[in-house]
Order: structure tokens, then sequence, then C-alpha cells
């Protein structure tokens, strides 16, 4: 009798943590607000032309298609670098040449980053341009560019990224 009790009682416990879980999914429930992948795209720039969504999207897929190669050799660099620093006998000369590598491809990064910044900036109106410029994202860029795609999704809904516009 106690143990179907104790059954009754856990099962009725996994039951309403369960369908409180998937009450509070944050995926329904940021689309139940009505961001969509736009205004993340275009970081929230208010009075945007359809024009200037069209272009900023043209030109955040050019970012992306440059980008991707660079950020998938700067993952096996620091991979490596791990790889190299945690050795029984670590090779300095082969630490310090990786360490040249990761900075020339996060310079390469950064670089094409500002261009895109620039080339986004100047489709924009001066009122534009001024919000624009007034709110950074959490990689240092600018409204354009919130998320790095997984990551910024996995920790806004975590509570990791607390950003308001």
């Amino acid at each position: 009798m106690k143990t179907t009790i104790f059954a009754s009682i856990l099962f009725v416990s996994v039951l309403l943590s369960t369908s409180n879980l998937i009450a509070q999914n944050p995926m329904e429930h940021k689309v139940g607000r009505g961001e969509g992948s736009n205004k993340e795209m275009h970081g929230g720039i208010p009075n945007l032309t359809e024009e200037q969504k069209t272009k900023i999207k043209d030109i955040h897929l050019a970012l992306s298609k440059e980008v991707q190669p660079l950020r998938n050799r700067l993952g096996e660099l620091k991979a490596k670098q791990r790889t190299l620093t945690t050795s029984d006998k670590p090779d300095m000369s082969a630490i310090n040449a990786n360490i040249d590598e990761i900075t020339k491809t996060t310079n390469q990064l950064m670089k094409s980053r500002a261009a895109h910044h620039q080339q986004v900036r100047a489709l924009l109106t001066d009122e534009q341009k001024v919000w624009f410029d007034s709110h950074p994202t959490r990689k240092g860029g600018h409204g354009h560019m919130k998320c790095d795609h997984m990551k910024c999704n996995m920790n806004q809904h975590h509570g990791k990224m607390q950003e308001k516009e």
C-alpha cells in the first residue's frame, strides 16, 4: 500500500514538473512575443526600408560566407593549442607559432566584421546610425550582428544574455 502511494506521488510530481517545463519553453515564448528572425538579422534598427533590409541581409550573408572558414580555422587552432599546451613535453616554438596563427586568424575575423559593420552603417540614415552605434552587441559588434547563432540563442534562453532594446 505504501509503495503504491509513493509511486503515485512520484508519478504526479514528475508529471507536474514536466508540464511546468513545457509551459516555460523559451523558444515558444520568444516566438509568442513576435520576435522573428528579421528583427534579429537587422538588430532592431528602427524604420528600415525594405531595400535597406534586403541589402543588410545580403551583406550579412556575404559576411557569414566569408567568416565561416576563418571561424572553423580558429576552432582548429584553439584545439591544437590545447593539445600543444597539455603535452608532457611542450614545444614552446610550436606553441608560439600556433599563437601567431590564432592572432592572424582573429585579426582577419575582426577586419571582416569591421568592414561589414561599415557597409551596414553606410546604408543607414543619420537617425538609424545613432541607434545602431548606441546598441553594441555582446561580441562588441553592433545591432545587426546580435548573435553568434546557436551560442547566442542558447545563452538567451538560459538567461545568460540579458539585453533589452
